[in-house]
Order: C-alpha cells, then sequence, then structure tokens
C-alpha cells in the first residue's frame, strides 16, 4: 500500500491523485491522508471525490493526529509527503520509525524556509531535526535539480532525486494563436502568498499602466487579509480598472478558462512555485517571465525553454511584448509535451511507485 499525505491544499491532491490511480493504479494500491479544511461539509466532498477514483481516504486534523493514522497502517505500507512543510511534524517523526518507511516530495517552501541570514534558536533547532530526519527517510525527491542541490545543501541528504509533478488535465491545444488584436492580459504571480512578492510583480510593469492591458492578479488562497487589501490598493492605484484581483476560489476548469485568456505571466517568485500555471503558459505559447536567479528559470533554460528574464520586463515595451514567435512557441511547446505532461511523467512515477513496494 503506497499513503499519499497532502497539506490542505485540495486542488492539489485532487489533481495528483487522479494521475496516480490512473497512470500508476493497475498495479499499486493507493489511499490518502489531507488535512482537514476545518469544514466538515468540504471535508466529506474531498474525500468522497477522491474514494470516487478508487483511492480510500482519510482525514487528519493535525500532527499528531497524522501519527496516529501512520503508525495504525500495516507494516509494509509506504508513505509519501507531498511537500512537508510542518516542523512539529518533523519533529513528531524523528521520534518514531516511521521514517524508514517514508519519502519526501519537497515542494518549495519547506527546502527554502531555511535560508534565513540569521536563524533564532528555534529554526536552528527546527533544521536540524529535518536534516536527521530527512536522512533516515527511504527517498528524498526535489521538482528540479536545483532544488535538489539545494536539499543536500542545507539539510545534508546526500542523495535528492528529481521527479516532476506533470501538468495534468490539460490538452493540446489545437491552434497557437497569437492574439495580437486584442486586450494584452497579464497574470501576476499564483497566490496570495507574500513569497509571490506582490509589489514587485505591480512594479515591474507599471510602465504599461497607460497601455491597453488587463491585469490579473490571484489573491484566493493563502495570505493574510491586511496584506490582500494593501496589494489591492496598490495595484488599483497603479493601473485603475484595469486591475482585477481574483479573490474567489475557482475550479480547475474555471481556472484553466483564466489560463487560455493570459497572454502573458509574470512571477516575482524568489523559489521554485506555481509550476502549474508555467507549464501552462508554455503548452499553450504564452511568454513567462521569472527570476533568472531561480532554480525554475535555470532548470528551464537546461531544457532549451524559451522563458524571459523578470529583471527585463520593465525595459520592455508594449509592442514588443505583444510580439510573437511562432516557431519559439512550437519549440516550447513540443519540450513540455516531451518531459512534462501525464504521459512524458507516468513512467518516472510508476518506477519510483514500484522501488517503494520492492522496500518489502
Amino acid at each position: 500500500m503506497i499513503i499519499h499525505i497532502f497539506e490542505n491544499i485540495p486542488h492539489h491532491y485532487h489533481n495528483f491523485i487522479k494521475f496516480f490511480v490512473k497512470y500508476c493504479g493497475l498495479e499499486f494500491q493507493h489511499r490518502a491522508y489531507i488535512e482537514s479544511s476545518r469544514d466538515p461539509e468540504v471535508d466529506e466532498k474531498n474525500v468522497q471525490l477522491l474514494n470516487e477514483l478508487g483511492c480510500q481516504t482519510a482525514i487528519y486534523r493535525d500532527h499528531q493526529q497524522l501519527i496516529l493514522l501512520m503508525k495504525q497502517e500495516d507494516k509494509s505500507s509506504e508513505f509519501i509527503f507531498h511537500s512537508l512543510l510542518n516542523r512539529r511534524l518533523w519533529l513528531k517523526l524523528l521520534l518514531t520509525n516511521l521514517p524508514k518507511r517514508s519519502s519526501w516530495v519537497s515542494w518549495g517552501a519547506d527546502t527554502y524556509q531555511y535560508l534565513i541570514k540569521k536563524q533564532d534558536m528555534k529554526q536552528c533547532v527546527a533544521k536540524l531535526v529535518h536534516s536527521i530526519t530527512c536522512k533516515r527517510m527511504h527517498y528524498v525527491k526535489s521538482l528540479n535539480p536545483g532544488d535538489g542541490k539545494l536539499i543536500s545543501q542545507l539539510l545534508g541528504r546526500n542523495k535528492v532525486e528529481t521527479l516532476p509533478y506533470p501538468l495534468v488535465g490539460v490538452e493540446k491545444p489545437e491552434t497557437l494563436s497569437s492574439k495580437k488584436h486584442k486586450v494584452q492580459t497579464i497574470l501576476l504571480g499564483n497566490s496570495a502568498a507574500k513569497s509571490n512578492n506582490h509589489f514587485e510583480l505591480l512594479d515591474s510593469i507599471k510602465h504599461l499602466a497607460k497601455e491597453d492591458i488587463l491585469v490579473l492578479m490571484p489573491l484566493n488562497y493563502a495570505g493574510t487579509q491586511n496584506y490582500i487589501d494593501s496589494v489591492i490598493t496598490q495595484g488599483n492605484r497603479i493601473f485603475g480598472n484595469k486591475f482585477q484581483p481574483i479573490l474567489d476560489m475557482l475550479s480547475k476548469t474555471e481556472y484553466d478558462q483564466l489560463l487560455a485568456d493570459v497572454d502573458i505571466t509574470v512571477f516575482a517568485h524568489d523559489r521554485q512555485q506555481g509550476l502549474y500555471v508555467a507549464y501552462y503558459m508554455m503548452l499553450h505559447g504564452k511568454k513567462l517571465f521569472l527570476k533568472a536567479s531561480t532554480s525554475t528559470f535555470e532548470n528551464f533554460k537546461s531544457y532549451q525553454f524559451d522563458v524571459h528574464s523578470l529583471e527585463n520586463l520593465s525595459q520592455l515595451t508594449y509592442e514588443q511584448l505583444k510580439q510573437t514567435d511562432p516557431v519559439k512557441q512550437v519549440t516550447n511547446q513540443n519540450i513540455l509535451l516531451e518531459n512534462f505532461t501525464e504521459t512524458a511523467l507516468a513512467k518516472k512515477w510508476h518506477h519510483f511507485f514500484g522501488k517503494l513496494s520492492q522496500q518489502h
């Protein structure tokens, strides 16, 4: 039995459990533990949807209940943590034998939380606990090689393999339209988390404020209300009615439609984040701007994707941004299809599950 453990981000576990069951479900048995949303009706619906996929699912309220659930499982079960941000959970794991049956797939924030110049005593202890525990795990995976190197540097784990998640449930578009004659729609960031560096995003395109643009900014999850309000105030100040914050949670269909209407996506993260959006842009021949210092930018360049540096964005005119290169669009799409679709990554995840099954 392979047991997938997710934090309270439903659009992550619904997509990836569907992928695991569809592409790796015939040979392996899958079960899921998902963190409670604190709303019983929402929890019940999420469990029902995952059960309908053929994946038995349990809800955990906190790290203590999660540990109890894990201890109740058969000794042959293997656990995969899809992100593991909770420092108390790392400590609880250290005090058990469960790491010997566990693997951790780092999503970014769970690793980058230790990139602090001046760590206090609690942070130093948390990092030590994290380091010891992850060294005891079967496998540690990163979403790109740069993050893998960082895990080795920060936590001392010698072997970190790269295993990306696929772009789930998105078909290849029939055409790659240039859309030169409509309002240029620019997506800034992917959530309300401060790691999006929203004020930096707004500043990066303020020179386009008088142009025919629509600025979309997802602020519908993560982040505090005071922070969200301050971002909206700044967006309205610079762009007026051209600025449109997205405050309601969207279904996957609604989110995909929003991305289909986007021409340019701009990220100002200092770390790997927002890969679903990035992959979607590549598949649909749309422009993507990232900080050149990020592992995501480095990884995309290693695949020969045509991606753009955030640092150069403020120097580009509206007309330059509207221009498209059909050859580069097709190249990006082909690279994405060959490397980051469900079909492309199914073999790698299947191989991983196979190695876990061989442990017992």
